[in-house]
Formats: structure tokens, C-alpha cells, sequence
């Protein structure tokens, strides 16, 4: 007994360290996300409402091609096949790889927004989403490599800090880059034109620079068809926001938080994903009891009521700011947001474990499935407490 309080100490230790700070970083990098979204909510339901369907599947795209991809840093630096360098060629090949693997499925989701409502220039509105997608790629691909390998070399476990930052930055980027795409289509359609055809050279050059061979593809097909799969899946949280946007709004509070609770949530599972992962590549998984995984989730749900005070405090400060009112304190959410995330927790390392014992390897699916199944249930969530919030 005395062995496992210290090992318990040990990793509420590491929780409140290393994993706690990169989720309230997150969070606060969330909702400036989501400060874009509530402000323009309106604007996106009335003039583009089939952007609102794609939202959560270009959202948590980021989140599954980048969140796997540190995941996959991570386990290559701790085997040895990556060199602790942002110059090593490995880093340049993996993120042309992943803005590959985001394109396709976001082109898939755009046809989706088209027969759902985008009738205004929707070859425009491709652009727009091609255009942010190649954009946000480069940026994030460079974050993702930088935190994982950044956190390596200072000995701090990258699986703890990378997925919450690479998940949330995306959220942060995605956003804003959306509606400044739009907002730059409505001004100046010759620049829009212009950034479009500048975004795409770039992208044709560091494929010619990468040397991207189609066997390095074709490796990847596996993860290429469950991102894929879970972005149509991901319509589930499209439809339900389209659906309730009106009441969502309403609550006030939800219209700025939602980018930061789904991210929260993915965040939480992520993390487990990934030490799951790591732990399994390593042996160090017996069996699907085995006490370290368990003492992992029970040191991170005791983190788990600190983010959900912290969500109401930002998005109450934010609706003050931006709004000028004061909502009300959302003790519905604050006191069941620890049990939602630790069952994502719970469910993330299910997830991973059985994906691991069918030798499929969960840095390749299970944190784009447990990404993109956090945002069905977190909108879900969402939808629960703004019906407990404003009634009906």
C-alpha cells in the first residue's frame, strides 16, 4: 500500500506540474477561439450556415491529424528513430504528410457544407476552407514538433503537455483563420485570390522539398481512412450545432466556452491516449487492470474540477468584455464536468488498449477516434447544460 500512495503522489505531482498548466494554457487558448466564434456565431448561422455543420469536423481535424502526429513524435524520440531537432528531415516529411492527410477529408466535409446550406460562392467558400486548412497546417505542424521535441530534450514526458497545446492551438487557429478567410473573401476578392494561389505554390514546394515518396503514403492509409471516417462522423456534432446554435447562444457563456469544452475534453483523453500508447510500445501494460493507467485517470480527474471553475471564470470574463452582461455562474456545468472528462478518460484508455492488442497501433487511430468522439459528446454536453441553462 505504502508503494502505490508514492506512486500516486508521484503522478498527482506530474498532474499538477507538467499536465494541469498546458490545460489551463489550452483553455485560455480555447476560448480566445472561441471569443472569434461567439462573436461571429450570428454572422456564420445567418450568411453561411452549412460552415456551422463543418466547424467541429475542421476542428477536430487539427486535433486528430497533429494530436496523432506528436503522439507519433513522442514514441519515435522515446524509440530512438527521431533526432530531438526541428532540422532532422523526418519533421519537414511528417507535417507535408499530415497537410496532405487534412486536405482531402476537409474537401470532403466542404461538399457536405454545400448540400446543407453553402450557396454563396461555394467555390469560394472551398478556397476558403483549402486555404485556412494550408495555413493552419504549417503553423500547427511546426507547433506540434517544437512542444513534443521542446519537452523532450528538457525530460519533461511530451504525451503530457503536446496533445492539450496541439489540440487547443489548433482550435485557436482554426477559428479565426476561418472567418478572416471569409471577412477577406466579402473585402477584397482579388487579395483572397491572391493568398489562395500563394498558399497553394507553398504547399507544392515542400512536397517537391520533403520528397514525400508514395510508399510514406501508403503507410499512413490506415490513418488517412479513419480521419476521413471520423470527419463524416463528426457531422453528428455539425447537425447538433446547426441545430441548437440559436440555444446555445442564448446561454451566453456555452456561445464562448464550446471551442474550450470540446477541446477539454479531447485534451483529457488525448493525454491518456498517448501515455497509453507510449506505455504499450514500451511493455510497461500488463493487462487492462493494470494499476499504472488507473493512478494515471485518477491523477488527472483530481485536475479535472480546476478547468471546470476556470471555464466559467473565463467565459464570464469574456461575455463581460466582449457583451457587457454578466451571466450567472454555471454551477450545472462546474459540478459534472469532472465525471464527463473522466469518462473520456475512462473511455480513451479502453480505446487504446484493445486498438493495441488487434496490433493497431493507437498513435495512428486512437486519439483521432477518441478526438473525434470527445466532440460528439462534448457538443452533446454542450446542448444538455445550455437546455438546463435557458430552458426548453
Amino acid at each position: 500500500m505504502p508503494v502505490i500512495v508514492q506512486e500516486l503522489k508521484g503522478k498527482v505531482k506530474n498532474a499538477y506540474r507538467v499536465s494541469l498548466p498546458s490545460l489551463v494554457v489550452s483553455l485560455i487558448i480555447g476560448f480566445f477561439g472561441g471569443t472569434f466564434l461567439g462573436t461571429y456565431l450570428d454572422k456564420i448561422n445567418r450568411d453561411y450556415p452549412g460552415l456551422l455543420v463543418i466547424l467541429p469536423g475542421m476542428m477536430g481535424l487539427r486535433g486528430n491529424v497533429f494530436g496523432s502526429m506528436a503522439s507519433r513524435f513522442s514514441t519515435m524520440l522515446y524509440l530512438g528513430d527521431l533526432e530531438p531537432s526541428l532540422r532532422d528531415k523526418k519533421v519537414l516529411k511528417n507535417l507535408v504528410i499530415a497537410m496532405l492527410l487534412s486536405l482531402i477529408p476537409v474537401t470532403i466535409l466542404w461538399a457536405v457544407g454545400v448540400f446543407r446550406g453553402i450557396r454563396y460562392h461555394a467555390l469560394e467558400i472551398l478556397l476558403v476552407v483549402v486555404g485556412s486548412t494550408i495555413l493552419v497546417s504549417l503553423i500547427l505542424g511546426y507547433f506540434t514538433a517544437f512542444v513534443t521535441i521542446f519537452a523532450f530534450k528538457k525530460e519533461i514526458d511530451p504525451d503530457s503537455m503536446a496533445a492539450p497545446l496541439v489540440a487547443s492551438m489548433g482550435d485557436l487557429l482554426t477559428i479565426p483563420a476561418l472567418i478572416a478567410f471569409i471577412l477577406l473573401l466579402e473585402r477584397s476578392k482579388e487579395t483572397f485570390w491572391g493568398s489562395n494561389l500563394v498558399l497553394i505554390v507553398l504547399l507544392l514546394f515542400l512536397i517537391g522539398v520533403s520528397r514525400v515518396r508514395k510508399a510514406e503514403l501508403l503507410e499512413l492509409r490506415e490513418l488517412f481512412t479513419i480521419i476521413t471516417a471520423l470527419a463524416l462522423l463528426s457531422l453528428i456534432s455539425g447537425f447538433t450545432l446547426q441545430r441548437f446554435s440559436g440555444l446555445i447562444q442564448a446561454s451566453i457563456i456555452l456561445g464562448f466556452a464550446y471551442p474550450s469544452i470540446l477541446s477539454s475534453f479531447g485534451n483529457y483523453g488525448s493525454i491518456i491516449a498517448a501515455k497509453t500508447s507510449t506505455a504499450l510500445h514500451l511493455g510497461e501494460i500488463d493487462g487492462y487492470f493494470s494499476r499504472e493507467p488507473f493512478l494515471e485517470i485518477f491523477s488527472l480527474f483530481l485536475t479535472t474540477p480546476i478547468v471546470g471553475l476556470l471555464i466559467n471564470a473565463f467565459g464570464i470574463l469574456i461575455a463581460y468584455i466582449m457583451l457587457g452582461v454578466e451571466p450567472r455562474v454555471v454551477y450545472e456545468l462546474a459540478l459534472s464536468y469532472p465525471f464527463m472528462a473522466l469518462f473520456i478518460m475512462l473511455y480513451s484508455y479502453t480505446i487504446s488498449y484493445f486498438l493495441f492488442q488487434k496490433n493497431i497501433d493507437p498513435d495512428n487511430v486512437a486519439i483521432p477516434l477518441i478526438s473525434n468522439n470527445s466532440d460528439i459528446f462534448g457538443t452533446i454536453y454542450v446542448v444538455l447544460i445550455a437546455k438546463l441553462i435557458v430552458g426548453g
